[in-house]
């Protein structure tokens, strides 16, 4: 008895749906918090809370260690099958947390499985409301957000002459601009200067006009100031002049450079990124960079392509002879 009770608990505990109900329309769920006074999902509600799946013993997706963000929308519309996900999400109410099963031949429908996931197992979708919202109601917040970030660019624009010549100033720099940029040689250069067929090398410091560092291709720089990037190869830039290949004010200030030289300069928006965001750097930034020409090239010539010998064919005058011949020999037997 005692050994039947122990494989009895076993299978119980090697059970995949333990703790799991079916409802009536086929859905299997496990609520693992409830909230009965929560605002019940209705049809086209986006879902904002965390979402988790899990097929057999392998975790796919997960965001419960993220904010709160939209994970799904509920609509009918997307039903798939027989118990799948948007009946399930249908049933919670805002507050909740609920995990739902679906088998594999249902879910093998629906996604690509693993090779490794097997019709023994089931997948698993976790989901966790804290929210709603709608598709109108997303996209006036979207509005209301472009109108605040326009705001926030009008007035970097607005601000971004009297940063940079607050900052040349500081750093006693011209404020002579010079092809549209501030260029400072720390040290000239003994080789090539680039021109329009080249192809350069260069280490770049790049920084906000406060210091703050955004990119760099110098790893004792990333190490200092705390962005060293494992697995990133720091190695000088190398690109092709004129080929529109950086922004152009990097290129200018290259180009103003002899090979072995090192110069800083700082890029008005104009010739960076513009009103556009680029990661953290924000619309209207200026940037300051720290260059170093370590190598300039001539680009090979392109090859010349081999011309084609085009040999005519001669004139089938043999033929021709022969045919009149046939045909004049034709003539002279009718007329027997």
């Amino acid at each position: 008895m005692i050994v039947m009770a122990f494989a009895v608990n076993n299978i119980m505990a090697q059970n995949p749906l333990e703790g799991f109900t079916t409802d009536q329309s086929g859905v299997v769920y496990k609520f693992e918090k409830k909230n009965d006074s929560g605002t019940k999902i209705k049809e086209g509600d986006i879902i904002i809370g965390h979402a988790s799946v899990r097929l057999g013993d392998s975790i796919t997706l997960n965001t419960f260690n993220q904010p709160s963000q939209p994970v799904f929308m509920a609509t009918m519309k997307q039903n798939q099958f027989k118990g799948d996900l948007m009946q399930g999400l249908m049933m919670m109410r805002t507050g909740e947390v609920c995990t739902f099963a679906f088998p594999y031949d249902s879910i093998g429908k629906v996604m690509q499985l693993p090779l490794f996931f097997t019709k023994e197992q089931y997948a698993f979708f976790k989901v966790q409301i804290d929210s709603t919202t709608t598709e109108a109601e997303m996209r006036k917040a979207d509005s209301i957000r472009h109108i605040a970030m326009e705001k926030v660019a009008d007035s970097l624009r607005g601000l971004e002459g009297g940063k940079i010549e607050e900052y040349l100033k500081e750093k006693g720099y011209s404020n002579v601009a010079v092809n549209g940029i501030y260029y400072n040689s720390v040290s000239e250069g003994t080789g090539a200067k680039p021109d329009s067929n080249s192809i350069v090398k260069v280490h770049y410091v790049g920084r906000f006009l406060n210091g703050k560092l955004f990119d760099t291709s110098v790893e004792d720089v990333a190490k200092q100031e705390g962005m060293y990037q494992q697995g990133r190869k720091y190695e000088p830039l190398q690109f092709s002049i004129g080929k529109r290949q950086m922004i152009d004010g990097f290129e200018r200030g290259v180009k103003m450079m002899k090979e072995g030289g090192k110069a800083i300069i700082v890029l008005p928006s104009a010739l960076a990124y513009g009103g556009q965001q680029r990661g953290e750097i924000m619309p209207y930034s200026p940037l300051v960079f720290e260059l170093e020409l370590v190598s300039v090239e001539q680009a090979p010539a392109a090859a010349q392509p081999t011309p084609i010998k085009i040999t005519p064919k001669p004139a089938a005058k043999t033929q021709k002879a022969t045919t009149t011949k046939q045909t004049t020999k034709a003539t002279k037997s009718n007329k027997k």
